[in-house]
């Protein structure tokens, strides 16, 4: 329900110092982040209920990591961000999060116009505007921070070879 903040979120643990130094892929932090909602949005709104059943649960998690690990030949720099992405966005769904499905059966939550639902969701719900907001602030904070002030720049940042401001690459070195 937050798209900002479950990307933003995880994007600014890998500013944490001890996290920044190490070489990984953000482009598949982001993916991890907003997979689950990729898949349960679309399988909502075209009529076959909520999509939560199948992209948030643990089942989900383990075999999209995995899958991940074989088909980029067990790049930890990979899978392992987008193993992050992935679980923090469960989380921060909770309590609304089928974990155990389908090894346990979860009432369904029927939501007849799910885009006034989000809607309103956005306009009358504080929690909500309050961490859209934060999401905005650290996306901010981390483009100010690393001077990612150019297309070039962010998309080396996300790649994982930019070294956090400084102009050069992290493969020169």
């Amino acid at each position: 329900m937050f798209p900002i903040f479950h990307v933003a979120l995880p994007l600014i643990f890998t500013e944490i110092p001890q996290i920044k130094k190490l070489k990984f892929n953000r482009f598949a932090l982001l993916i991890g982040a907003f997979l689950p909602d990729l898949i349960d949005k679309p399988l909502l709104l075209l009529g076959f209920g909520p999509g939560r059943y199948f992209s948030h649960n643990l089942l989900f998690v383990l075999i999209s990591f995995f899958a991940l690990f074989l088909l980029t030949k067990k790049n930890k720099g990979v899978a392992l961000p987008f193993l992050f992405g992935v679980s923090i966005h469960l989380i921060l769904d909770l309590p609304y999060v089928p974990f155990f499905f389908p090894f346990i059966l979860y009432e369904d939550i029927i939501i007849s116009e799910p885009v006034l639902f989000w809607i309103e969701a956005y306009l009358t719900k504080p929690l909500i505007q309050i961490t859209e907001i934060a999401g905005v602030i650290f996306f901010a904070y981390i483009l100010i921070k690393n001077r990612l002030y150019n297309t070039k720049d962010i998309l080396l940042y996300f790649k994982g070879d930019y070294l956090p401001g400084k102009l050069e690459l992290r493969n020169e070195k």
